[in-house]
């Protein structure tokens, strides 16, 4: 098997089980670190978050996008799904579904559904496609219960828009009327000049007809009462090659995709949660793994805070280390790693280049803070929560960077400092 591919497998079972490894991790921290009322605080703290609840919801029982898709034979629907998902994908169609105006596919790789989709290949394109074929088709997508559906043009042409956009609205009116609509303009590094393929290179007459062209669809559905969510402009351009060694699928070999990663965007906001994470996990597993570290880097450095506003000198000290140590070992875990608790505190006094005279120091100001509570009641906890906070946010950061972006360690010390004055300025403006 392809190593790349196993550690992606590795790291799917790792996101599929964060749920059961948080709570093992916390049924495991040591008894002298944290009392189980602490530990109980902790569980519910994480539990009760309502966006984290729903992601980890989602990892449960993920499930492929479905779409449907509206567009005319060349329009580009095969080549926009594999620029969605990075892979040659194989195309599988399914048995009959009750109308000759539509098929049903999956699209598959290394065993891995990535989408389903039902292509309406009669919609605005059959002259058959009358009252019946609408009825039927209109059945057929309701029982598909579809995320999203996806208008497809080509950049380049004019021609049978209004029918399509004509017919299209038929269809959404009739299942309802709710589905997000993606108009997707497609083939847009065919759009003059049409020799630049390179998605960083159009010049500005390129960039001129792409807006042109958007407008005018723009124009069209407005005409027509129809109403789309997005209109975005696409390149699925991508040259392929078979690599020598056996077993290999084709792989890239020019990407002249653009205004891809701006539909990974748009779908992984608007679609079910469940079809959201699994799109992700599938074609952007580093973006689910930063999301939900985001979640928990405010979970904890909130936690961090709480446990600081205790009065009394030094007391919080473990349980902010447990905290800090929880929150690295789960960045860790997206990335498909595994840390003891021994050396994930280790690397709390280097990761990020504070090192280990930094960290002492910052410990020792923060429990000095509390001084303060001897003249003005209150202040000293309140100085070293905003320590404590900004530090669990800062140490959060780094881990992400370090473990989910690559960032060289000897980059993380700006890392850290980056973070401390995101964090400054986001308490700044609350």
């Amino acid at each position: 098997m392809n190593p790349k591919f196993e550690e992606m497998q590795k790291r799917l079972t790792h996101i599929g089980n964060l749920n059961n490894y948080i709570e093992d991790l916390l049924q495991k921290v040591p008894g002298n670190l944290v009392s189980d009322k602490q530990r109980k605080k902790l569980i519910e703290a994480i539990t009760d978050d309502e966006d984290l609840g729903d992601l980890l919801e989602g990892l449960k029982n993920p499930r492929p996008p479905r779409f449907v898709l509206v567009g005319r034979t060349g329009v580009g629907k095969s080549s926009l799904v594999n620029a969605m998902s990075g892979k040659y994908l194989a195309e599988v169609s399914d048995v009959e579904i009750g109308t000759k105006e539509a098929r049903k596919f999956t699209y598959e790789a290394d065993g891995q559904v990535y989408f389903e989709v039902i292509d309406t290949r009669g919609i605005g394109e059959s002259e058959t496609f009358n009252t019946k074929a609408e009825d039927e088709l209109t059945e057929v997508v309701r029982e598909f219960r579809p995320d999203a559906l996806l208008f497809l043009q080509k950049a380049t042409e004019r021609g049978h828009i209004d029918k399509d956009v004509i017919a299209t609205k038929k269809l959404m009116d009739k299942t309802g009327g709710d589905l997000p609509l993606v108009a997707i303009l497609t083939h847009i590094d065919e759009l003059n000049p049409s020799r630049i393929k390179e998605p960083d290179g159009y010049p500005v007459e390129k960039l001129n007809l792409i807006s042109e062209k958007k407008a005018q669809l723009a124009r069209i559905f407005d005409e027509h009462g129809l109403e789309a969510t997005a209109i975005l402009p696409v390149s699925s351009y991508i040259e392929w090659e078979r690599p020598e060694e056996d077993g290999g699928g084709p792989r890239i070999a020019f990407d002249g995709r653009r205004g891809i990663e701006e539909l990974l965007d748009f779908l992984e906001e608007n679609l079910d949660v469940r079809a959201a994470i699994h799109l992700g996990l599938t074609v952007r597993l580093n973006r689910v793994a930063m999301r939900i570290s985001e979640r928990f880097i405010k979970i904890f450095s909130a936690l961090s805070a709480t446990v600081a506003l205790s009065p009394i000198i030094a007391t919080d000290i473990a349980v902010l280390l447990t905290l800090q140590s929880i929150l690295l070992m789960i960045i860790a875990y997206l990335s498909g790693r595994e840390l003891e608790f021994r050396t994930a505190r280790e690397l709390l006094v280097s990761l990020g280049g504070i090192g280990a005279t930094g960290f002492t120091l910052r410990m020792i100001a923060q429990q000095g803070s509390k001084f303060a509570n001897l003249l003005f009641p209150g202040a000293g906890s309140a100085i070293s929560a905003g320590i404590a906070s900004g530090g669990t946010y800062a140490i959060g950061k780094a881990a992400v960077a370090y473990y989910l972006r690559g960032v060289p360690e000897d980059q993380l010390r700006q890392v850290v400092e980056d973070a401390r004055r995101e964090y400054d300025e986001q308490q700044e403006n609350e």
